[in-house]
């Protein structure tokens, strides 16, 4: 009787632990101006910022290659040069908050569209 309560309550602190685990909230990343691309350097828009508005833009230095996070409220594009035209489409609602080791990791500039 005695060990089947112990397992009982050995059962019930591990649900409760991966219940705690598991309700920590993701990191949301951080608005961004209506009609507007905001790129950030680090995952879960942290680091620099850089806001694109529209037209195509070469991005600056340390972002080149260096998009940690996104979130996207217009639609446009993000183009890579390094062996010829590679572009992926974004659309209003696209977010990504760990970028870098996707296309991230390949953006040479912002366009309105590929």
């Amino acid at each position: 009787m005695r060990a089947r309560h112990l397992r009982t309550l050995t059962v019930a602190g591990a649900v409760a632990l991966v219940s705690l685990v598991s309700t920590t909230p993701a990191q949301a990343l951080p608005t961004c101006p209506a009609n507007a691309i905001c790129l950030w350097r680090y995952q879960d828009g942290t680091g620099d910022l850089y806001v694109w508005r529209g037209g195509y833009v070469n991005l600056p230095s340390k972002f080149v290659d260096h998009v940690g996070s996104f979130r996207a409220n217009r639609t446009g594009a993000f183009i890579d040069w390094a062996t010829g035209k590679d572009c992926r489409p974004v659309r209003v609602g696209d977010y990504a908050s760990n970028y870098s080791g996707r296309f991230g990791s390949k953006i040479d500039a912002v366009g309105d569209n590929c």
